[in-house]
C-alpha cells in the first residue's frame, strides 16, 4: 500500500513538471521542453520550466522559485539535468550547490554525450536518484528532440491541406481556402513547433507564400526552407523578406542569381542531385542537420510531400480534411511519386498509424505516424 501510494504522490508532481515543460512548446527547440517542481513535506515549493533556448534551464528557474527552502528538498525533473557547459552552466552543479537531497526524473536525455552522465555526478555527491516515473510521457513530448540526438537529421513532419476525395487544388490551381480560418491558425502553431518551415518552388511561384508564423506570438520565426532545383525563384518572392532563409538549390543554379541572393544574406546550399536532377533531400537533410535545425516541417505541394514519403525521409504527417469535394480528373493530388514506385512495391500503399484525430472547426486534423 506504501508503494502503491509513494508512486502516485510522483506520478502526481511529475505530471505537474510536464505541464510546466509544456509552455515552452513555441520557444525552445532545437532543445527539449523540460519542467521542474521542488517539493517538501508533501507541497510544492518550486516551479519552472525551460522557457526560451540560451536562456536558464527548468532546474535552475525552479530552484530560483523556492529559494533557500531548496535544501532538503526532492526535485521532479521530466528529463535528466544537464552536465557539461553549453550556453548556460550544467544543472547539476547547481541542483548540488542548492542541497536538495532527492532527484526523480522521468527521461534520460537520448543525447549520448550526456545520457547517464548528470545521475552520476549527483550520486557523487551524496544525492538520491530515481528514473523512469512517467517515462513514456516525459520522452514522447520531446519526439523531434530524440529523434535528432539520435540520428544527426531532423525529425521530419509533413503538412497537408486537402478536399474531402484527397484534392490541394483543381486543375486550374485553385486551392484558397480549402481549410478553414481555424485550420490555418493550427498550421501556424504546429509552424512554431519547428525550427524550419520548407516547402518547394512550386508552392512559392503559385502561392507567393510567406510561410512565416503569425496569429500567435512567438521569440523567433523558423528558419524558411525553399527547395529549388534550378534557382527558379523570384528576386521578389515574399518568402524573400524572412529573416533567416535557406535555398537548397543544385549545380544548375545561375551562378551571378547565386551571388545576388547571397548579397541579401540568403544562404544558398548547392546540394547533390538525386536520380531524377532534383535536390536530394536525404543529404539536404543531413546538412539541415549539421546547421542545428532538428525539427522541419514541410509545407510542400504533391510532388514535394510525395518524395518525402516515397524516400522513406518522413516521420509524421499532419493533415487538414475539409467537407469539400473538389473533383475534376486532373485536379491535383495532396501526395504524388511516379507510379512506377508503387509498381515495383510488393504491398499496397505506405502503411500508417493514426495517433490523433480530432475537429477543428469545420475540419477535421489527423495526425500519423509512419510505421
Amino acid at each position: 500500500m506504501k508503494k502503491n501510494a509513494a508512486k502516485k504522490t510522483d506520478e502526481f508532481f511529475m505530471s505537474e513538471a510536464i505541464k510546466l515543460a509544456l509552455k515552452g512548446i513555441y520557444n525552445t527547440h532545437p532543445n527539449p521542453m523540460v519542467g521542474a517542481v521542488i517539493v517538501k513535506n508533501g507541497r510544492i515549493i518550486g516551479k519552472g520550466y525551460h522557457m526560451e533556448y540560451g536562456k536558464a534551464h527548468a532546474e535552475v528557474n525552479a530552484i530560483k522559485s523556492a529559494k533557500a527552502a531548496a535544501k532538503g528538498a526532492t526535485i521532479y525533473i521530466t528529463l535528466e539535468p544537464c552536465s557539461t557547459f553549453g550556453k548556460t552552466p550544467p544543472c547539476t552543479e547547481a541542483i548540488i550547490k542548492a542541497g536538495i537531497k532527492k532527484v526523480i526524473v522521468g527521461a534520460v536525455d537520448c543525447n549520448r554525450s550526456h545520457s547517464g552522465k548528470g545521475f552520476k555526478i549527483l550520486a557523487k555527491s551524496g544525492i538520491k536518484v530515481e528514473t523512469g516515473v512517467l517515462k513514456k510521457s516525459c520522452e514522447d513530448m520531446n519526439f523531434a528532440f530524440n529523434k535528432f540526438m539520435r540520428q544527426k537529421i531532423p525529425y521530419v513532419t509533413l503538412k497537408v491541406s486537402q478536399s474531402f476525395d484527397g484534392r490541394i487544388a483543381d486543375f486550374m490551381g485553385r486551392s484558397r481556402w480549402i481549410s478553414s480560418l481555424k485550420s490555418r491558425i493550427k498550421t501556424h502553431e504546429l509552424r512554431a513547433e519547428a525550427d524550419a518551415v520548407l516547402a518547394g518552388i512550386e508552392t512559392i511561384v503559385k502561392d507567393n507564400p510567406m510561410l512565416n508564423i503569425r496569429h500567435l506570438k512567438v521569440k523567433k520565426q523558423p528558419v524558411i526552407v525553399i527547395v529549388d532545383s534550378s534557382l527558379r525563384i523570384g528576386l521578389k518572392a515574399k518568402v524573400l523578406e524572412n529573416e533567416r532563409v535557406i535555398i537548397a538549390t543544385t549545380q544548375k543554379a545561375s551562378k551571378i542569381k547565386t551571388a545576388k541572393l547571397e548579397k541579401r544574406g540568403i544562404k544558398v546550399l548547392v546540394i547533390s542531385k538525386d536520380k531524377n536532377g532534383r535536390v536530394n533531400l536525404k543529404t539536404l537533410l543531413k546538412k539541415l542537420g549539421q546547421m542545428g535545425i532538428g525539427h522541419v516541417f514541410v509545407e510542400g505541394g504533391g510532388r514535394v510531400l510525395g518524395s518525402f514519403v516515397s524516400q522513406g525521409l518522413a516521420d509524421r504527417f499532419m493533415g487538414f480534411f475539409s467537407p469539400m469535394i473538389i473533383g475534376g480528373e486532373k485536379s491535383k493530388s495532396s501526395v504524388v511519386w511516379p507510379d512506377i514506385l508503387n509498381k515495383r512495391r510488393k504491398d499496397l500503399g505506405i502503411k500508417m498509424v493514426f495517433k490523433n484525430i480530432k475537429q477543428i472547426g469545420p475540419d477535421i486534423m489527423f495526425e500519423a505516424e509512419f510505421l
